[in-house]
């Protein structure tokens, strides 16, 4: 399974990089932001599952979620949201409806991220 981490901040890349690299099914790449992004996913379609961080500097993971619905290459990618505010703040729960018309967004997850929990969300969405 090829999975794509995004997140500008460095640790949390290398973070769950290592994570995820402990169970040998899993190919791991990264990118530290939405332009690299979308250059990354659109030279290469085989990417399985996308763990992107909500709030990057230029283009933000909402905006590549919009990117890749509309995309016919690239829409049945799914994505792992990953935000920084927390998921029972009133600015989220009023941004989850716009989040559910994006088909790509499979499941959220908060920060700080347990590991435990990145690693559950990702085997329920490749089905394991």
């Amino acid at each position: 399974m090829n999975i794509l981490i995004v997140d500008n901040d460095e640790n949390t890349v290398e973070t769950f990089k290592a994570a995820l690299s402990s169970t040998p099914d899993y190919k791991i790449d990264v990118a530290f932001g939405g332009r690299e992004t979308l250059e990354k996913i659109r030279a290469d379609t085989s990417y399985n599952l996308i763990i992107l961080d909500i709030m990057m500097p230029e283009v933000s993971g909402i905006d590549i979620c919009k990117l890749m619905c509309q995309d016919e290459k690239l829409k049945n990618i799914p994505v792992l949201l990953v935000s920084a505010l927390p998921i029972a703040s009133t600015a989220f729960q009023e941004s989850l409806g716009k989040l559910d018309e994006l088909s790509v967004i499979k499941d959220v997850l908060e920060k700080p991220v347990e590991i435990s929990d990145l690693l559950a969300k990702v085997k329920t969405i490749f089905g394991k």
